[in-house]
Parts: structure tokens; sequence; C-alpha cells
């Protein structure tokens, strides 16, 4: 595959895994707080290792990553974002809380250098500051910077490194065998925290709960397959759609209508992502 073709492929992967990882959130905000936030991630991991076993088995793959150390850094972030993600979607309206994930290209930006040798390229920067400023506009009522808005922030520092590992276990594993055993730690860890206080889920949410655990396990494969085909930082600014589209579910599920400042804002992540599609397209050096 060309170069230009890996990088359009690398955004495309981390568009449809934004979508995901919406469609993931708006159940989990339907779910509210019916269900406790271990055991909810306990059973959206454990649905999905089967699956993801048994596609491993069928393609050949190995079922243990060869960077140990780098996985469990990965799991360790991963599951501190998770946890911080759910308690925020729970307490917060769906739109403020995306636009506050948002902040992780930023991070990932920031970090990347140091971590991955990796500097963001300049459309990855235009990409990242429209994303910002776009996103500011849309949130332009304000957030009461509440318990959970700063909950929010962390969940967003923590999915960045999380990310940042998945970019360096691309480099040596299959991306179906990073997330089948991210999915297998998550589900052992969670496991052990919520087993005590384990309750039934009724007929209604164990169909929410199977519904997170197909977007979130396909979020996790196309993110994780995305983070092989470019740097991390133009990676990572392709997903403000996701904010676009949260906007969106807000309005038609729960009634939060955006302000007229939300068509300037998501004008400019329009414009932002396809500046560094387009870039990333005839860029064949960085």
């Amino acid at each position: 595959m060309k170069i230009e073709d890996k990088k359009i492929a690398g955004i495309l992967l981390m568009l449809c895994s934004s979508a995901c990882f919406v469609n993931m959130s708006t159940l989990i905000k339907a779910m509210g707080d019916a269900i406790p936030l271990t055991e909810l991630m306990f059973l959206r991991a454990s649905l999905a290792v089967p699956l993801l076993m048994a596609a491993l088995i069928k393609r050949g793959k190995p079922l243990v990553t060869k960077a140990w150390g780098v996985l469990l850094l990965r799991s360790l972030f991963g599951t501190i974002a998770m946890f911080c993600f759910y308690y925020a979607l729970t307490n917060m309206p769906l739109a403020d809380c995306v636009f506050l994930g948002r902040t992780q290209p930023l991070f990932i930006a920031l970090l990347a250098p140091f971590i991955l040798a990796e500097r963001a390229p300049k459309e990855a920067w235009v990409a990242i500051i429209c994303g910002l400023v776009g996103s500011l506009f849309i949130m332009r009522p304000g957030l009461d910077w509440s318990v959970a808005a700063w909950v929010a922030l962390l969940a967003a520092l923590s999915a960045a490194f999380a990310h940042i590992m998945v970019r360096k276990l691309c480099r040596t594993d299959d991306p179906g065998v990073i997330v089948f055993n991210f999915t297998l730690i998550l589900a052992l860890v969670s496991g052990l925290l919520c087993y005590k206080s384990f309750q039934m889920p009724s007929l209604q949410q164990w169909g929410l709960i199977a519904g997170i655990s197909i977007f979130a396990s396909s979020g996790q494969y196309l993110l994780t397959m995305a983070y092989g085909y470019d740097k991390a930082p133009a990676i990572a600014a392709s997903s403000y759609a996701s904010v676009v589209l949260s906007v969106m579910y807000g309005f038609f599920f729960w009634g939060e209508i955006p302000a007229p400042a939300t068509w300037v804002g998501g004008l400019c992540i329009v414009c932002g992502g396809i500046w560094l599609f387009y870039s990333r397209m005839r860029c064949t050096d960085t």
C-alpha cells in the first residue's frame, strides 16, 4: 500500500472508530446508574472475550502479545480512562462529556514526541486547533466544571497515554491480538472489583450491554488498526468528528438543544478534518 493510501486509511479507520465510541457512549448514558460502573465494565469486556478469542484462533493468530510491558501500561491507562469516562457520561450531558474527551488529541500531540519520538505534522496541528475551537463554539453555553467535568479531563489524559501505548504495540503485534489481550485484562480486573456487589441485569439492560460491548470492541479494533497506518497525532486529530455526532445524538435522544454557535463549531471541525485528510493524502514524507 502506498504511503498516502495508508494515511487515508488510518484517518478513515479512526472516523469509523469514533462513530463506534459515540454509539457506545450513547448506550452507556441510556443505561444511567442502574448498574455499577465496575460491573458494566466487566460485562462489556466479558461478552467480547470469547468472540475475540474465536476470531484470533480462526485466523491462526497468537493469543498473547509480544510486548507485555507495553500492554500492561496500555491496559492500566485504558481502564482508568474507561472508568472515568463512564462516570462522566452518567453525570453530565453527552456532548459536554465528548467535548472534554476531545482534548485527547492535544494531549497526544504533546506527549508523542517524548514517548514515540513522533512530532505532530503541521496538518495535524491545524486539525487539532480547528477541533478545539469548534468544540468551544459548540459548548459556548459553558460548563460548571463540576467533579464530573474534571473526571472527563482525567479520562482524556489517560486515554491519550493508552492510545500512545497502542501505537507502540502496533509495531510488534496484530491489532486483533492487542484488543483481545486488553479486553481480557479489563474483564479480569473489573470482575475482581465487582463480584461482591454483582446484580443481575434485566432483559432490557442485557440488550444495552450487548450493544455497548459490540460498539466498544469494534471501536477498539478500528482504533488499533488506525494507529498502525500513520503517526499518532495525525490519527488522533481525525477523531473530532465524534463531537458533531454526539451533539446530534444529544438532541435526538435527550432533547439537548444545541446553541446556534453549534453550526459554526461544526464547520470548524469539519474544515479541520477535511484539511487533515487532504494534507495527509498529498504528504509522503511526514
